[in-house]
């Protein structure tokens, strides 16, 4: 017994205009006016009148649509997520109200699943989600339209519209392709090869087509014809009346039947890694430096503990002799390009001037100045007693006098640093900037306006022009491996966002201008810091979207991310060598855990004998032996990247003194500082993976350019054009309606049941 897909135009304007169920209305055709046969539709789910079930199956879908995504990451569900909130877009009575419902669906959806986004900026977060949210009425607008006035299925209906908003909604305004229905699927490597040729769309594309099928299961009505026959045992003029179900296949499940399949046969050929060969060992470096927007007073680290503990890991690994060690986006505070290490007094003044807030002096410069230079120095200098490429995440800042008008760019950079050389080989600049996360529009052009939302902003408020400049070109980084005869490689370096931004990849495999008949690179190096979300769902979402980056190319990526996740992707898009911490060194931690306990006892005893001066000297010394003899060893253990752990702790018990005026103050910030240490210590435990640490992997190439390199977003563009054709039907059909009713005397104009 088939469900039909498709109702006659007829009818289907019959239904939408009089709203009235299908059964057991004639049906329009040969078959109906022939008197031996009619005809009866049965089994089609009824308009919904009632507000109730409307938002309980909204709410069923979006509690489904947040299950999907990482942490939970039940990916099955993203087969049959949406079906609820279609089953409302197609039946519900009142179009005011499925619109209404279907913001609210979005908005939940997106508060849910990046609410990541609330520690760097609350005001951003909910605006963020308030606009994105709009895209879930857009697409509900023509697959509605479509399935009321054309009864067309929406398992064709609905991919074409989605995969539309999703590319809209992942370019427009500087563009958050984030959350893509896709990328609930980046594990099952056997779906997501098809993206070669389409892009991660295609993938969202064969989601919403189950959907959209088995939505038509529940929806669309069964056709049954009934014919008379003669029989022939019976006198000539006796007859019997015989039922059968239409035979006809329906063109929605014929069609996601073809998609399906063709996706898995393609999926199983290449998801293999015949085409795969070996390159470079390649050493992902990984720190735990939380960026926190608001600190503590002693909560943030000083920039030398950060340079020493990312050095420390990368001896670590440079001592294992990979072909290139890759550092994570800006962890490390500085600017290492030549121009502002050599920088004179005169035009530190000028950049100190444009850029920082008042109470900044310009020794503040000069010791950014210096310790950039130390930074960069002992970088180089370990890159040549290992002879290993090195590449750094770090800013540059440039003083242009002769640009009209003179001004201070800043720039998220990554350079390349190599054997025997004095300053870094190559720079490149990030193109793709975050808006108010890495600048401010209308710096230049509208002054007051920039002004007025510069001061909005976490990073503006204290009157720093944060503002970054794009790159403007794509550049390569070259290296020679060393464990295979110096043989050559190239690299696209992708900085944070940029690795979800599909064009950015695309555009550095492809070459600018494109080389013909092979890849511009060999390899992505993405260098990313993650630090601003603490650790929340957004760095397993993170990779999820890189993922795609891989296999759309078929190239690999090796991803170096302050608190993680790093990793090697292959370019089959499988995930291997996740940094994390070693199963040793997690048992070790109970030590740690141990000794952070006892100084937490002791930090609380300090808090009651601060009338007592003999008692708290006596236990403020036991807390500085705990510190010393206890905690240190036990992070020294483990390794040198620990130990700003116990130096940041140090540094907090010097203000523990009884002349201190702000005693109580500094007493509840140590201790503070403990709980959150002692959280992060069972955080390293339950997720090593967030944990300092390095991983060296051997990257495996494909040399092959795929569809989607050469043409991009073609068929998210030709989903566009389909969903504005639906659109334009819309208007011709609702223009129509007007027309008809305005020459109809006392015809009330008004009908929210229509689509």
């Amino acid at each position: 017994m088939e469900r039909v897909s498709e109702e006659s135009p007829d009818a289907a304007s019959h239904r939408a205009d009089t709203n009235q169920p299908s059964d057991d209305r004639p049906v329009s055709g040969p078959l109906s006016q022939d008197p031996h046969h009619s005809t009866r539709l049965v089994g089609a789910l009824q308009n919904i009148h009632t507000r109730r079930p409307i938002f309980l199956l909204s709410l069923l879908s979006s509690v489904l649509c947040s299950l999907i995504f990482p942490d939970v990451n039940w990916w099955p569900l993203a087969y049959v997520c949406l079906v609820p909130w279609l089953i409302c877009v197609c039946t519900a009575a009142k179009a005011r109200l499925l619109y209404a419902v279907s913001y609210v669906f979005g908005l939940s959806f997106f508060l849910v699943n990046i609410r990541w986004m609330h520690v760097v900026t609350w005001p951003g977060f909910l605006a963020l989600s308030a606009y994105m949210a709009v895209f879930f009425p857009l697409a509900a607008w023509p697959i509605r339209h479509l399935y009321r006035r054309h009864g067309m299925s929406v398992a064709i209906s609905a991919p074409i519209v989605w995969v539309a908003v999703e590319f809209i909604r992942s370019t427009a305004f500087s563009g958050f392709p984030w959350l893509l229905l896709a990328h609930t699927q980046y594990r099952v490597l056997t779906v997501i090869q098809v993206s070669d040729l389409v892009g991660a769309y295609g993938v969202s594309f064969i989601l919403v087509m189950i959907n959209g099928w088995l939505t038509d299961l529940l929806i669309q009505p069964i056709r049954v014809w009934r014919t008379l026959r003669y029989n022939s045992e019976l006198p000539r003029r006796a007859v019997t009346n015989q039922r059968r179900v239409i035979t006809r296949l329906p063109l929605g499940s014929l069609t996601t039947l073809i998609v399906v399949l063709g996706a898995l046969i393609y999926g199983l050929a290449q998801s293999s890694r015949k085409h795969l060969r070996e390159g470079p060992r390649i050493a992902m470096v990984q720190h735990d430096i939380a960026m926190l927007v608001n600190p503590r007073p002693g909560q943030r680290l000083h920039p030398a503990t950060v340079f020493q503990v990312h050095l420390d890991l990368t001896k670590r690994a440079a001592a294992e002799k990979p072909d290139l060690i890759v550092l994570p986006e800006t962890a490390i505070r500085g600017f290492i390009n030549q121009s502002f290490l050599e920088a004179d007094s005169g035009e530190l003044e000028e950049i100190l001037k444009r850029r920082y807030p008042p109470d900044w002096k310009l020794w503040h410069l000069k010791q950014l100045q210096s310790w950039s230079a130390e930074f960069l120095e002992a970088f180089q200098k370990l890159s040549t007693e290992s002879g290993v490429p090195i590449v750094l995440g770090f800013s540059s800042l440039e003083w242009k006098p002769t640009e009209i008008p003179s001004r201070v760019d800043a720039y998220n950079s990554a350079f390349l640093v190599k054997p025997h050389q004095t300053r870094p080989v190559a720079r490149y600049d990030k193109r793709h900037l975050v808006i108010f996360g890495e600048y401010v529009p209308f710096r230049y052009r509208y002054p007051g306006i920039y002004n007025s939302l510069n001061k909005l902003t976490p990073w503006g408020k204290d009157g720093r022009h944060y503002s970054l400049t794009p790159g403007d070109k794509y550049v390569i980084f070259e290296f020679e491996s060393g464990s295979e005869n110096s043989t050559g490689y190239r690299a696209g370096t992708p900085i944070c966002y940029e690795e979800i931004m599909p064009y950015i990849t695309r555009e550095f495999t492809l070459g600018e201008p494109p080389v013909d008949g092979r890849k511009n690179i060999d390899l992505l190096l993405s260098i990313s810091n993650d630090g601003w979300f603490l650790h929340t769902a957004e760095l397993e979402q993170h990779l999820a979207a890189s993922v795609f980056r891989a296999v759309e190319n078929r190239i690999a990526v090796a991803r170096s991310v302050n608190t993680g996740i790093s990793a090697m992707v292959y370019p089959n898009g499988s995930i291997h060598s996740r940094v994390r911490l070693a199963e040793e060194k997690v048992q070790k931690l109970d030590a740690v855990t141990e000794a952070l306990s006892r100084l937490r006892e002791m930090a609380v005893k300090l808090q009651s004998q601060s009338s007592d001066r003999e008692d708290y000297e006596k236990t403020r010394k036991k807390l500085g032996q705990v510190l010393g003899q206890d905690i240190r060893p036990a992070l020294a253990d483990m390794g040198p990247e620990f130990n700003f752990v116990a130096g940041r702790l140090s540094n907090l018990k010097k203000n523990l003194t009884l002349n201190n005026p702000n005693l109580s103050l500094s007493q509840e910030i140590f201790l503070a500082q403990i709980q959150d240490d002692l959280a992060t210590v069972d955080r390293w435990r339950s997720r090593p993976w967030t944990a300092p640490a390095y991983a060296i992997d051997t990257a495996l190439l494909d040399d092959r350019i795929t569809l989607y390199t050469r043409w991009g977003d073609w068929f998210a563009w030709i989903m566009v054009g389909l969903s504005a054709l639906m659109l334009l039907d819309w208007f011709r059909q609702r223009f129509r309606r007007i027309t008809n009713r305005s020459s109809v005397p006392g015809k009330v104009m008004k009908d929210d049941s229509m689509d």
